[in-house]
């Protein structure tokens, strides 16, 4: 496992450089809960499945952050694909094998996909334990996934 307190630093790093309202405290623990459930900082592959990265987000959602949202926030776009030092023609035709690459060994896109993921939620960040375990269910790992919020209460109570 990645040294806790060490991810937790490159999550307030890295969202810090996408400014205020990226890195606000509760963004902050929401991202690092999400990857200690959902791979506990040890898996950079989903084990059967498409997800990649410490916080398992699939090509698939990158693509549509992309296609569905970047593409239409032109400074955003800049943003991170500074902050994740990555060339601005995967943002601009993104295509799942080129980012199903970039979230397995890119640790800033990483951290600002799950960020973004979570910035399009039309709700409040979650203040509690509990509150982000049912956010996280409801907007991350959706009602198709496996995960239920008692497992990433639990995780995050264990490990966090």
């Amino acid at each position: 496992m990645v040294d806790q307190g060490q991810m937790r630093g490159l999550i307030t790093d890295v969202l810090n450089k996408m400014g205020e309202k990226y890195a606000d405290p509760k963004a902050i623990d929401l991202v690092y809960n999400t990857g200690l459930v959902e791979s506990k900082f040890v898996y950079l592959e989903q084990i059967q499945g498409p997800a990649r990265g410490f916080m398992q987000c699939e090509p698939f959602s990158a693509v549509d952050i992309c296609t569905n949202y970047l593409k239409y926030r032109e400074s955003l776009m800049k943003l991170v694909a500074a902050v994740c030092m990555l060339d601005w023609k995967y943002f601009l035709t993104p295509k799942e094998e080129d980012w199903q690459y970039i979230l397995t060994t890119n640790l800033a896109a990483q951290i600002v996909f799950c960020r973004l993921h979570y910035r399009r939620v039309p709700k409040p960040l979650p203040r509690t334990l509990e509150d982000q375990a049912l956010y996280w269910k409801k907007y991350y790992n959706t009602a198709k996934g496996k995960g239920t919020p008692e497992h990433f209460a639990e995780i995050v109570s264990k490990y966090g």
